[in-house]
């Protein structure tokens, strides 16, 4: 049985984009990510009015563009409690090697927006690395003239990994397959284990809306990428989980990522299969019994029906 687990766009398995899957990811979790990251902002903002993340046209105004950086930048524009608008700078790091002047570009980055918007930045950077020697913070001095800039930076390898899987916050798992990425770079069956937990945990998540949890889903199985036959061995034993855990995937069958949309299809499948068979069955068994009741004997019925005679038997003992 042929499993097909590519889908257009953005996402296929044979080349991840990671800038795009982590820019998503935020959009899709922000809340979830503010209340991982920044707590005491996210007590802050008024959720019940809509988060806005700002056009790509205005980071062209003030962002330098670089061909080939990989990176994740997303600006949201959030309203708070007391009726103030806040924008937040999220810049997500995804390159392998460290940039010796990254805090200097994280400045210019603020400075920009500052002076062409006159508003308040507050500015997250996570490293999806392993690690990074890049600071948190830039500062120039020249003859009496000095400034210091400081910025939030997170590096996903700093993070505990028991922590994160105890943590009910949605976005531990996100950095759980960022580590599980890093860990297994030459490992892919160690990847499809971790990969195979992973997606098992996030899909019985009872603490997020259905939206979140896809987006999860999504981002996992995309992000933890295996060859080809290994994406099809994970597809049957996630099939036969799910078999023992009832029906729960089918609350998101409108919309899954490829890995989980192949089991799906593959209980379709093998159910289709199962129902010819059925049905191939009750024939032979229909034919069977109207022989039976011509009268004919049970070696003869045996022999033009390539059945076992103690076959023959219980057949004609049901239909006493």
């Amino acid at each position: 049985m042929q499993l097909v687990l590519e889908k257009p766009d953005e996402y296929k398995l044979s080349h991840v984009n990671q800038d795009n899957l982590w820019k998503k990811l935020i959009a899709d979790l922000f809340e979830d990510f503010l209340l991982f990251f920044l707590p005491d902002l996210h007590a802050e903002v008024d959720f019940s009015k809509q988060v806005e993340f700002l056009q790509q046209e205005l980071f062209k105004e003030i962002i330098e563009y670089r061909q080939g950086r990989k990176v994740a930048d997303q600006i949201a524009k959030v309203h708070l409690k007391s009726g103030k608008e806040q924008w937040i700078l999220v810049h997500t790091e995804i390159q392998a090697v460290d940039e010796v002047h990254f805090a200097k570009r994280m400045f210019e980055y603020f400075y920009r927006i500052n002076d062409r918007y006159g508003k308040k930045i507050v500015a997250i950077a996570i490293f999806t690395n392993k690690s990074t020697k890049s600071t948190n913070q830039y500062h120039d001095k020249y003859f009496g003239t000095e400034i210091t800039y400081t910025f939030n930076k997170y590096v996903v390898s700093d993070f505990d990994e028991e922590e994160l899987k105890k943590s009910p916050k949605l976005f531990s798992k996100a950095l759980l397959a960022s580590i599980y990425l890093n860990q297994t770079k030459n490992e892919m069956s160690h990847r499809s284990a971790y990969k195979r937990a992973l997606l098992r945990e996030v899909w019985l998540l009872s603490n997020g809306e259905r939206a979140e949890i896809r987006a999860l889903l999504y981002f996992i199985d995309y992000l933890l990428k295996l060859p080809k036959s290994m994406s099809e061995q994970l597809v049957r034993d996630v099939k036969d989980e799910v078999k023992r855990e009832g029906e729960i995937l089918n609350l998101y069958k409108e919309d899954l990522p490829p890995t989980l949309a192949a089991v799906l299809e593959l209980e379709r499948q093998e159910g289709f299969e199962q129902g010819i068979e059925q049905g191939i069955k009750q024939t032979i068994k229909q034919i069977i019994s109207g022989l039976i009741e011509t009268g004919a004997d049970d070696e003869w019925i045996a022999k033009v029906s390539k059945l076992p005679v103690i076959k023959i038997k219980e057949i004609r003992e049901e239909l006493k």
